[in-house]
């Protein structure tokens, strides 16, 4: 899964777009200014702000230089402001050479819980604007162009992860009493506070006396961190010989989604994720607990990467 924000890389090359627009406009007889090579890094990460660091390398072929002094500009995302961009150090364009444009997007961390909750609210769906300025320094005066573009992204973090049915198909459990013919996961209910995810299991009892499905217990984890914990009581009974189709909830807590989000740049930009589901059941008075479903996936996002696509080509 690649997650197409786009954002950093975005501005940097509407910026040049505009400087090679304002070129064409004022000076016609000058060359367009080129992006050359684009390079993305991590910056300082705390509790509270995680930061991107993104350089272009911008070719001027003319013999004048481009007076940009500084760019400016906000992030949303879903109408949540995450963020701050802004060029950090000489922005200068050097005439008849290379030079290299550099931004700082700081990204409020403790926003992501809020934009988390908006996301899988408007399924996977997020639209990203980034809204600015471009400041010249004109020697007497200084000129601000505005800058202003939208993109948007689409998640399916779910569907492509191993827990559909395909990674549970024919497994075993509890003696060979009950077999799993498939799973399939998917989001639920979203609150400020907790995300479902919502595991439909196909269930065959295969023996001929009747199993009752009295809780189980779960386990969320994301790089490492826990994300969801705990048991949940149920009264799903399993006739002889049949196949139920039960569903079982597991929420996953909002309020550490800001730390999940810290490990994911830092590790990459990737998530490896892991969910446990153990129930508990009862045959003949008899309880038991065995592990019937232990997925792993990983998922990918591309945020420092640009959008090279829809401003290159």
């Amino acid at each position: 899964m690649k997650i197409k924000i786009w954002v950093v890389i975005g501005i940097l090359i509407v910026a040049v777009a505009v400087i090679a627009g304002l070129f064409e406009f004022e000076r016609p007889e000058l060359g367009k200014p080129t992006v050359t090579g684009i390079t993305q890094d991590l910056g300082e990460f705390t509790a509270t702000k995680s930061e991107i660091l993104t350089g272009v390398i911008m070719k001027n072929p003319n013999p004048v230089p481009i007076p940009l002094e500084s760019i400016e500009a906000d992030v949303f995302m879903n109408g949540i402001q995450i963020g701050e961009i802004s060029s950090v150090g000489k922005t200068e364009i050097e005439a008849s050479q290379e030079s290299i444009l550099r931004l700082s997007t700081k990204i409020d961390n403790h926003k992501i819980q809020d934009w988390w909750v908006l996301h899988i609210k408007n399924g996977e769906r997020t639209n990203v604007r980034v809204r600015g300025n471009l400041i010249f320094d004109l020697g007497l005066t200084k000129h601000e162009y505005p800058l202003e573009f939208e993109s948007s992204l689409k998640t399916d973090i779910l569907s492509d992860s191993c827990l559909a049915s395909e990674g549970s198909e024919g497994r075993s459990a509890a003696s060979a009493l009950l077999t799993v013919m498939d799973a399939d996961s998917r989001f639920g209910e979203v609150t400020a506070e907790e995300t479902e995810i919502i595991t439909t299991v196909n269930l065959n009892n295969e023996c001929d006396i009747p199993i009752l499905l009295a809780g189980y217990d779960y386990e969320i984890v994301m790089n490492g961190m826990k994300l969801g914990k705990g048991r949940v009581a149920t009264n799903d009974m399993l006739a002889p010989d049949s196949t139920v189709t039960i569903s079982l909830i597991t929420p996953l807590q909002n309020d550490k989604i800001s730390d999940w989000w810290v490990s994911h740049l830092k590790n990459g930009e990737r998530t490896e994720l892991k969910l446990k589901i153990q129930p508990v059941v009862e045959v003949n008075g008899k309880r038991y607990e065995y592990m019937m479903i232990e997925e792993e996936t990983e998922f990918t996002t591309s945020i420092l990467s640009g959008l090279s696509e829809d401003f290159f080509l």
